[in-house]
C-alpha cells in the first residue's frame, strides 16, 4: 500500500512500530523487571480481594483509592496526582497536553526512548542534548539554550537516567526548572533503587512534574500502572487528554495492595542493590568489559564497537541469556553498550560465567 494516500500521517512515515523482538530465553535480563516478583502473601491478598470486584462495571475513572493512598504518603492531595496505564501512557498525555505541531520537547542523549517516540506520534519536534562523554553528566546549559526558545514547552529528565544509570546533579536540574520556562518532567522510574527524589519540591515549582512506575521495584510490569505528581493546574490539564477509564479495575486493586505493603518489598529491593554492586565489581574484573556505576536495577556495560556488542549479545543469547543492546548516535557514533538487568544471585552467577567465557574469545582492545 502506498503511503501517499491522504489518510496517512506524514509525521509517522519514518517511525517503526515498537517491536520487543520476542526470542526464546532461559534468563531474562533485558527489561529491568524485578527478578523476585511479589511475595506470596501479597499475591494471596490481591487474589482474595479480586474475587469481590465487579468486573462487569467500568473501573473508577480517577483511581481515587490509589490516588489518595499515594498522594497522602507524599503529603499531597488527590489534586496533585493522576494514575496512568503505565508511566508510558502519562508521557503520551503530557506531550498531548503541553505540546503540539510546531512546539518542541527536549531531553538528553541517551535517554528513555518513549520520550522521542511519543513526540513523533504527537507531531512534536524533538531535541536531544548529548550527555558528557566522560561521566554521563548533564549539559544544563545546552538544554537551557534550547528550552528558552519560544517554541519549546517540555523538558524530560530521567532521574536516575536510563540507560546510563546515573543521577544528574540536583542543582543543574533546579537551574533548568527555574530558568527554562518549560514544564520540566523528572522521570523517577527507578527511584526506589537510588532514593533521591524531587517530590518535596512540587509545592515550590509550578512547572515541575514527577513520573513514577509500579513496573520496576514493585513487580507490577505486567499490570501497567504508573503515576504523575504535580500541581493541580498541571494535573487538571493532563486530565483533559486522559482516556476516561484508562486503568483497569484489577490493576488498581493490585497497585493499591502493593503500595500498602511496600515495606515488605524493601527486602527484594535491598537484594537487587547488593547484587547490582556485586555485578558491577565482578564485570569490571573481566577483560574487555566496563560496567558503569548505577543507581537503578540495571547495569550499563561498555563493550566497544557495534561488532563487539552484537557478538556478546548473540553469544549470551545462544546460552539462553537475554540482555539489551544500547547505542545512541546523537550521544556517540562509536560507543556501544549492553544494558543488563540485575537478576537474582543465581541468574547473575550464570551471566558472569558466560561473560568470562566470551571474553576468552574476544580480541578487541580492553576498555
Amino acid at each position: 500500500m502506498k503511503k501517499n494516500q491522504k489518510f496517512f500521517r506524514n509525521c509517522l512515515k519514518e517511525l517503526k512500530p515498537y517491536d520487543p523482538h520476542q526470542v526464546p530465553y532461559k534468563i531474562k535480563l533485558n527489561a529491568n523487571e524485578n527478578p523476585y516478583g511479589l511475595p506470596g502473601e501479597i499475591i494471596e491478598e490481591i487474589l482474595r480481594k479480586a474475587k469481590k470486584l465487579e468486573y462487569s462495571r467500568y473501573p473508577d475513572a480517577n483511581s481515587e483509592k490509589l490516588s489518595e493512598l499515594i498522594s497522602s504518603f507524599w503529603g499531597l492531595t488527590r489534586d496533585n496526582i493522576i494514575i496512568g496505564n503505565g508511566s508510558d501512557e502519562l508521557i503520551d498525555y503530557l506531550i498531548k497536553a503541553f505540546s503540539e505541531k510546531g512546539r518542541r520537547a527536549i531531553t538528553t542523549a541517551p535517554s528513555f526512548a518513549m520520550y522521542k517516540i511519543y513526540s513523533i506520534v504527537n507531531n512534536t519536534n524533538f531535541v536531544e542534548i548529548p550527555l558528557d562523554q566522560n561521566n554521563f553528566s548533564l549539559n544544563e546549559d545546552g538544554i537551557l539554550e534550547e528550552a528558552k526558545k519560544e517554541d519549546s514547552s517540555l523538558v524530560f529528565i530521567a532521574y536516575p537516567n536510563a540507560p546510563t544509570g546515573n543521577y544528574f546533579a540536583k542543582d543543574k536540574i533546579i537551574k533548568i526548572i527555574e530558568e527554562s520556562g518549560c514544564l520540566v518532567v523528572v522521570d523517577e522510574a527507578y527511584y526506589e533503587f537510588g532514593g533521591k527524589t524531587f517530590a518535596p519540591l512540587i509545592s515550590r515549582y509550578n512547572n515541575l512534574a514527577i513520573l513514577r512506575t509500579f513496573s520496576k521495584a514493585y513487580s507490577l510490569a505486567g499490570l501497567r500502572v504508573g503515576y504523575l505528581l504535580s500541581n493541580p493546574e498541571i494535573i487538571n490539564e493532563v486530565k483533559k487528554v486522559k482516556s476516561p477509564f484508562n486503568v483497569n479495575i484489577f490493576s488498581q486493586l493490585a497497585a493499591q495492595i502493593v503500595y500498602e505493603n511496600k515495606e515488605i518489598l524493601k527486602g527484594s529491593i535491598k537484594k537487587i542493590i547488593e547484587e547490582r554492586e556485586r555485578l558491577i565489581n565482578r564485570i569490571n574484573k573481566i577483560l574487555f568489559f566496563k560496567a558503569h556505576p548505577s543507581q537503578t536495577n540495571f547495569v550499563l556495560v561498555e563493550v566497544g564497537s557495534k561488532e563487539n556488542a552484537d557478538l556478546v549479545y548473540n553469544s549470551l543469547l545462544e546460552q539462553g541469556i537475554l540482555v539489551q543492546t544500547v547505542s545512541d548516535p546523537v550521544f556517540s557514533s562509536s560507543r556501544y553498550f549492553l544494558r543488563i538487568t540485575v537478576g537474582s544471585k543465581e541468574e547473575n552467577d550464570i551471566l558472569l560465567k558466560e561473560l568470562e567465557n566470551i571474553s576468552k574469545n574476544l580480541s578487541f582492545t580492553p576498555l
